[in-house]
């Protein structure tokens, strides 16, 4: 019975070791898979964009100090932009690089769309050359967004956008406003010639008919008259022709005025900085007693007075000892700032008609 009971008890003892080696190497298996997967997730590159078997990528690093939340592209051929490749509420953090895959023509070069968080305008950069780029960083200046394009052999070159891509929103649709008032003045423009033709040929027309019809009626009193009067069939003859002359007159008279653009000067005052502010350092000054050589002029302050005339009377040349002077020392400076000297000026950026609103 107690060798049942010890093989038993051994058995039981074995299984537990057994067991518990397959719960460890279990856990050390699941612990493997997570720092994997930590791994994984640590080495994963945002993109933007998406990959395909055509598309070609770039670098792009966020050196704007904001977010980037507007990013598109074309091919620089193609009229219209693609959708936003971000995702909605997605956004490229400040310093944070990112693969851009993008799809161009044969032939052709890169158009860039960029908007930063918070602002009403994007800036577009027409006709990128990728060929041979390395990396691009995109950066701020002057509150405008710039492209710098770094070369695989280092050299290195400055993308500004183009002008109009700048502008605000409001800015745009006040040009876009603009522009249908002209086509809406040129439109009643052709309207109102159009009106004035036909009305021209209406009435001509008419005055054509009367004066054929004047033209019959006379010709009858003429055939009737000439046996009798033909000198005075001569002369009705010569007075049809007033009608024709009075047609000309009415028809220049219905012509609308057309309308002519009265150009006013739209002009801004700029500050123009002649000298900018600086800061001087002026010397601040004291006068202090100094005792100097009758014999040689030095200057003995803090030395050894009685040595040095000492010496002078061994040599024999002795003039009375020394004596006190006071002179103007430098003993330090101080900070004089002075502001920066401007003028103002009027410059003319523009003309706008004062009757319709167009601009030039």
């Amino acid at each position: 019975m107690k060798t049942k009971q010890i093989l038993m008890a051994g058995a039981l003892a074995l299984s537990m070791v057994l067991s518990g080696g397959m719960l460890t190497g279990c856990s050390n298996s699941s612990t493997k898979d997570t720092k994997t997967t930590e791994v994984a997730k640590k080495k994963e590159v945002k993109t933007i964009g998406q990959k395909s078997k055509y598309s070609k990528s770039l670098k792009i690093t966020n050196s704007t100090g904001k977010k980037i939340t507007v990013f598109e592209t074309k091919s620089s051929s193609e009229e219209s932009f693609s959708d936003n490749l971000l995702d909605d509420g997605d956004a490229v953090k400040n310093k944070e690089q990112r693969t851009l895959y993008y799809d161009v023509k044969e032939n052709d070069k890169l158009d860039v769309k960029i908007g930063l968080q918070d602002q009403d305008k994007t800036f577009v950069f027409k006709d990128v050359d990728t060929t041979d780029t390395k990396k691009v960083d995109v950066s701020l200046k002057d509150d405008k967004v710039n492209l710098d394009i770094t070369k695989k052999d280092g050299t290195t070159a400055t993308l500004t956008p183009s002008e109009d891509s700048a502008k605000t929103e409001d800015e745009k649709k006040d040009e876009q406003e603009v522009k249908q008032e002209e086509k809406k003045e040129e439109k009643k423009e052709e309207t109102a010639k159009a009106d004035s033709s036909n009305k021209s040929n209406t009435s001509e027309s008419k005055k054509e008919n009367t004066t054929a019809t004047t033209n019959t009626s006379s010709n009858k009193n003429n055939s009737s008259a000439s046996s009798s009067k033909p000198s005075n069939g001569s002369s009705n003859n010569s007075g049809s022709s007033k009608p024709s002359n009075n047609s000309s007159s009415n028809s220049s008279s219905s012509k609308p005025a057309e309308h002519t653009h009265n150009w006013v000067a739209v002009t801004e005052t700029r500050t123009v900085v002649d000298q900018p502010a600086y800061d001087e350092q002026v010397p601040v000054t004291e006068m202090r007693e100094h005792e100097i050589c009758s014999s040689c002029g030095a200057d003995l302050t803090g030395t050894d007075t009685s040595a040095h005339i000492y010496q002078h009377m061994i040599n024999g040349d002795d003039k009375g000892g020394w004596h006190s002077e006071w002179r103007e020392e430098v003993t330090g400076y101080q900070t004089v700032h002075h502001d920066a000297v401007t003028h103002t000026e009027t410059v003319t950026t523009g003309y706008r008609c004062s009757t319709c609103g167009a601009s030039k």
